[in-house]
């Protein structure tokens, strides 16, 4: 297995909406939300509302930056990867969802790629069925270790387009600040 370097670093909150954090000497921003609609048992449901919760902390992110008059937009690049537009620059954003628990990362330089991941640790989920499937090695892998791995793999790829582990960059990390059963890990590169 490949290691990557993990410069794992504080966050420090800023106040906003949503708790805002940010790490990296500022080079990213993150916040975690919570759907808290208990009347949402419809998985379709549940994903839309938690995907429209990601959006609004996406903006929330955006305005603890920059003001709350900054005007922008939320869109996606070809590839799906969203993206802040601002009107003399583009911020790297990245959107991650779980049940009921949303997270989201903002580059805060142009030449910032984000990405980020929650998963929930499911005890009925087969991790060395997946681990295999992903041609990972799990002989001295926990169900734990797993979902890191498989949180900072994700990542990665939201950050980078690179589908295979192996060849996925070095990347900063930080361990996300997530409910317990869940697993939230978010990467950044470039220099501000």
């Amino acid at each position: 297995m490949m290691q990557h370097s993990t410069k794992t670093c504080s966050s420090n909150k800023i106040s906003s909406q949503f708790p805002v954090f940010q790490t990296g000497n500022g080079e990213a921003l993150w916040s975690v939300g919570y759907v808290k609609n208990k009347s949402l048992k419809n998985r379709r449901a549940l994903r839309h509302a938690s995907s429209m919760l990601a959006v609004a902390m996406l903006g929330d992110l955006v305005r603890s930056m920059f003001g709350d008059e900054i005007a922008f937009e939320i869109a996606k690049e070809p590839s799906g990867r969203p993206v802040v537009k601002l009107a003399d620059k583009i911020l790297a954003a990245s959107i991650t969802h779980s049940r009921n628990v949303a997270c989201v990362a903002l580059g805060t330089h142009e030449t910032i790629r984000v990405g980020i991941d929650v998963e929930f640790c499911s005890q009925h989920r087969n991790v060395k069925e997946l681990a295999l499937a992903l041609s990972w090695d799990m002989n001295e892998m926990t169900a734990d270790v797993f979902y890191k791995e498989w949180c900072l793999y994700e990542a990665r790829f939201k950050a980078t387009g690179s589908d295979n582990k192996h060849e996925q960059p070095e990347m900063n990390i930080c361990a996300l600040e997530v409910p317990y059963g869940f697993v939230g890990m978010l990467v950044w590169d470039g220099q501000c």
